[in-house]
């Protein structure tokens, strides 16, 4: 009776274990990005703005959807050498890394590149996150930006400022949306931000596209950075 017990006990325990995991791994991924976060505004703008300029990987191949269980049991750390800033949407309450290459672990700890050769406030700035079910992580409250609303990139030593003017979704193959040429034909130098398409809690497959255009530049503050966060 007491083993029939115990092993009852013990496959409920592991059944509650299981139920929890991915929430637990939610959690533990929000708190690094936001970790990272914190990590990128203390490094010096020098850093950042050499970070840009290194070799990194841009294997889109091997990008998977981000799982919260596998996150949390397999925790791989993206290379803080290749922070190269942080991209903070108020509207939304973002606040994130960007990292310069894309990988796993660089899209579990903040935002990557999507190409290489950068250069912030100019051409086609095209940045990449996962999508996440919980909004409070990585790039899941994306969907909810508007049109207007101000995007900041700062590399710490100056702060480039956007204003959102279109959002699309298109089909994966459609990499056109990230070169310079976007930029070009609007007519002034933007930012792109993508994430996976989900509708209903499942990937279409697509990519969803927000894009705003580069209005000011100006050197970066501590006093700014607080204004922008509130």
């Amino acid at each position: 009776m007491k083993k029939k017990f115990f092993i009852s006990f013990l496959l409920l325990a592991v059944g509650l274990f299981l139920a929890f995991l991915p929430k637990v791994g939610l959690n533990v991924t929000e708190n690094r990005t936001e970790e990272n976060a914190v990590i990128a505004e203390q490094i010096q703008s020098e850093t950042l703005q050499a970070s840009i300029k290194l070799d990194s990987e841009f294997d889109y191949d091997s990008i998977l959807e981000i799982d919260p269980t596998q996150t949390l049991l397999n925790y791989e750390q993206a290379d803080k050498n290749l922070i190269i800033g942080r991209l903070l949407i108020p509207s939304i309450d973002l606040n994130l890394s960007v990292y310069n290459g894309v990988s796993n672990p660089i899209l579990n700890s903040g935002l990557g590149t999507m190409k290489p050769n950068l250069e912030m406030g100019k051409g086609n700035f095209p940045i990449v996150g996962h999508y996440s079910s919980d909004k409070e992580i990585l790039f899941g409250v994306l969907y909810d930006i508007n049109m207007g609303d101000l995007i900041y990139l700062t590399d710490n030593k100056n702060i480039y400022e956007y204003k959102v003017y279109d959002t699309k979704v298109v089909n994966p193959d459609e990499i056109e949306w990230i070169e310079d040429s976007v930029a070009e034909k609007h007519g002034k130098p933007i930012i792109s931000l993508m994430n996976c398409y989900y509708v209903d809690g499942e990937n279409t497959g697509k990519r969803y596209f927000v894009f705003a255009e580069f209005i000011n530049m100006y050197e970066y503050s501590q006093e700014d950075i607080n204004i922008i966060n509130k």
